[in-house]
């Protein structure tokens, strides 16, 4: 009965439903706002970070090359950190230090 479920971790095909996935929840929740566009863009950042991530798992299940797997991690964190900029962007004002 596992068997079908061990396979679909060791041929790596959970990565690709993984990120199919994590690709039909960003545009199913912008679709959601009422602004879209915007809300898409701004999920963009964090649903490349998870993709790579997800793929470098997949990639690491196959036991495939390592520099492959450097730069998808390298992808991940680039996506990440301008996903974390952005965020920091819009909550500026909130977070500067009030000295008075």
């Amino acid at each position: 009965m596992t068997a079908w479920f061990t396979a679909l971790f060791t041929s790596g095909w959970i990565s690709v439903i993984a990120i199919f996935v994590l690709w039909t929840v960003t545009i199913m929740a912008a679709w959601q706002s009422p602004t879209p566009a915007a809300m898409l863009r701004s999920f963009v950042p964090n649903a490349i970070s998870g993709s790579a991530l997800l793929a470098a798992f997949g990639v690491a299940i196959r036991q495939g090359p390592i520099p492959v797997l450097a730069a998808l991690l390298a992808v991940s964190l680039i996506a990440f950190l301008l996903d974390l900029r952005a965020r920091l962007a819009t909550q500026a004002p909130g977070l500067r230090r009030r000295t008075e």
